[in-house]
């Protein structure tokens, strides 16, 4: 049995004297996300943004998370989760992103760990394109599970210009398994198996670049 892939997208557009950031969650999905369905999410905010502000925004960034599929796969991971961020911007400067970290309801900040990263092309024709911005980044990072079922936000700091951006409120639905955890914090230097990191990553995230430490 696996459990559900949670998917949000943000975007910051320019409004009247002011900045404004729009946070949407997408229906959870239950299939393994590709390079392609990020693509086509992208163009969804795309669409979003044009029908707030035909100019466009200056970036934005599609959201992805995924929880091991049973109680010795969550063990196998160290009680990690996986991230996906799709971030696009109009400024080549801004990626890679500087950090993504989660923020709880105290306002700490922990910062995840990132463990690939991969650059793309936006296609010309697209509506992400005109809207969003030509450079884009696909990067996975891990997120402990503990501060994922709790209340807070997952945030980034792009390279340059934008800090602060928020990517996902929590917190998410976690499998029965971790909701019963009362200790889903990872052990201090705990590191995920390579085999059930790569497992997970191959079974959930079809197509996208493998960690260099897992080919």
């Amino acid at each position: 049995m696996r459990f559900l892939v949670w998917s949000a997208a943000a975007f910051l557009f320019i409004a009247p004297a002011a900045q404004s950031q729009t946070l949407t969650k997408n229906p959870a999905s239950t299939g393994a996300v590709t390079p392609d369905d990020m693509s086509k999410r992208l163009e969804q905010t795309a669409e979003s943004v044009k029908k707030l502000n035909p100019s466009g925004a200056p970036r934005a960034a599609q959201f992805d998370f995924a929880w091991a599929q049973d109680e010795d796969e969550y063990k196998a991971l160290g009680k990690y989760t996986v991230v996906l961020v799709s971030a696009v911007s109009r400024d080549e400067k801004e990626l890679p992103l500087k950090r993504v970290y989660i923020r709880d309801k105290w306002n700490k900040e922990t910062v995840l760990e990132k463990i690939s990263s991969e650059r793309r092309d936006v296609p010309k024709d697209s509506l992400a394109h005109s809207m969003l911005g030509a450079y884009r980044e696909d990067s996975f990072y891990l997120a402990p599970a503990g501060l994922m079922k709790g209340e807070g936000e997952v945030v980034a700091d792009f390279a340059v210009n934008r800090m602060g951006f928020r990517l996902y409120n929590l917190p998410g639905t976690p499998p029965d398994f971790v909701e019963a955890d009362r200790h889903a914090t990872p052990a201090k230097n705990a590191k995920p198996d390579p085999k059930a990191l790569k497992a997970l990553l191959e079974r959930e995230y079809s197509g996208f670049k493998l960690p260099a430490s897992l080919q």
